[in-house]
């Protein structure tokens, strides 16, 4: 990997982890640090279409699982945060559609994981809210090495 990926793998790592930490106590978001990071990544995109190392078509591919997680969000009425579908659009953009659903993918399998034990101890019941960003970050940290 060269070391422009690394520095983007780490940024976009932190980025994660600041925001897990807003998930985990507040439960949403912070818009402004959503926003700086999705113009970051429309801005980096479209360096790339100019240059010719992407085409819109892939950067359009790249957008699927955030869409998808936004539209979910609006079908039922914010179980799946809107905040959750921007971050996965936002990684989409940053390291495109295949790393995006392998995070989303990881992601999703230790959150069911960790949702399945705390439901056999009883310490949340079954419209309970949890934090995605942090498991998102558990798979962009397990994708990295795959």
């Amino acid at each position: 990997m060269q070391i422009n990926g690394i520095i983007t793998e780490v940024i976009i790592f932190a980025l994660l982890c600041i925001c897990s930490v807003f998930d985990i106590r507040k439960k949403e978001l912070p818009l402004m640090i959503l926003i700086t990071g999705f113009l970051a990544a429309l801005g980096i995109e479209t360096w790339h279409v100019c240059k010719g190392l992407e085409t819109v078509s892939e950067i359009a591919e790249s957008l699927l699982p955030g869409v998808f997680f936004l539209l979910l969000s609006f079908c039922t009425r914010e179980k799946v945060g809107y905040g959750d579908g921007i971050m996965l659009i936002i990684l989409g953009l940053f390291l495109g559609f295949f790393r995006c659903f392998l995070i989303l993918c990881v992601g999703l399998i230790f959150l069911s994981g960790f949702a399945l034990i705390l439901m056999v101890f009883r310490k949340v019941g079954r419209n309970s809210r949890l934090p995605m960003v942090p498991f998102l970050a558990i798979g962009m940290g397990v994708s990295f090495f795959v």
